[in-house]
């Protein structure tokens, strides 16, 4: 496997680097701290979304409010998940929500199964995010949010590091949607399906990821948005680390994983953050 260097120590492999684009953005000095990252193998479980960019949060953002009513309506239904999840779908498109149009609640919901419930996650997922939902602060459901719904959004995934954390780390401490449509256009050489957008739906699309990112607690403000990092509760991160080591990456190289840069974390604040947890669910 070919390899490619950072700073001249512990490099990573090419195939690694074009999966998680966001190690080119790490400080020499975390690139340094990297071992060679897993690469999972055919039989691990795939709960991320890959491919090219699309344009699916066009419509909504984040979704806060919605995504605490499915999770409340999906606590209650019966059958296995999948039954589960199909009775909540009818539930909210059928008044559950507070959308008045139909259409606007199928939009919705689809996009909150999109996000929750398409990858097929275990139950301790959704069991997570149900509890998160009913603790009297959403400090917990924000950040789990913030993980679990750029994962499912190849594009947003790629705002969150390539814009947002790539200011942060050069001592930025604003975004505004011209920062991601700059994104936009030096994308475009390794994702040409950016050319086929227009100019309207750049800027919604820039619009829609940063107010995304607002509402999961990474930024703050309206136009020109401060970059915040979010609060991480224990819970939140004894959650990303159970599902990394589910999706079979070894313990030695949690640390490292790009996942944990959504919250703004280093390797060494993540494993900081990990030392203070109790021994880890099986």
């Amino acid at each position: 496997m070919e390899k490619l260097g950072f700073c001249g120590e512990n490099p990573v492999s090419l195939e690694i680097a074009n999966h998680w684009p966001i190690l080119r953005n790490h400080t020499c000095r975390e690139r340094q701290l990297m071992p060679a990252l897993h690469v999972a193998l055919q039989d691990d479980p795939q709960w991320r979304a890959a491919g090219p960019y699309t344009a699916t949060s066009i419509a909504t953002a984040g979704l806060l409010a919605e995504t605490q009513v499915f999770l409340e309506v999906y606590a209650a239904a019966k059958g296995t998940p999948a039954e589960r999840a199909e009775a909540t779908r009818l539930a909210l498109v059928g008044g559950a929500l507070a959308q008045r149009s139909r259409a606007t609640r199928v939009t919705v919901t689809r996009r909150i199964m999109e996000r929750l419930t398409r990858w097929e996650p275990p139950a301790w997922v959704l069991e997570d995010l149900i509890a998160a939902a009913r603790q009297p602060k959403l400090d917990t459901l924000k950040a789990l949010l913030l993980v679990h719904v750029c994962r499912q959004d190849v594009l947003l995934y790629a705002v969150a590091q390539g814009v947002v954390r790539a200011r942060w780390l050069a001592g930025e401490r604003s975004v505004e949607a011209v920062d991601v449509q700059r994104f936009f256009y030096t994308e475009q050489a390794t994702h040409p399906e950016i050319e086929e957008w227009s100019h309207a739906t750049r800027n919604r699309l820039a619009s829609n990821t940063l107010s995304t990112l607002r509402d999961f607690g990474l930024l703050r403000g309206a136009s020109r948005k401060e970059i915040t990092p979010p609060i991480v509760p224990d819970d939140a991160t004894a959650h990303v680390q159970r599902l990394l080591r589910a999706e079979g990456i070894a313990a030695s190289e949690i640390p490292f994983h790009p996942d944990w840069s959504l919250w703004l974390w280093t390797p060494t604040e993540t494993t900081t953050q990990l030392d203070r947890l109790p021994t880890m669910k099986a």
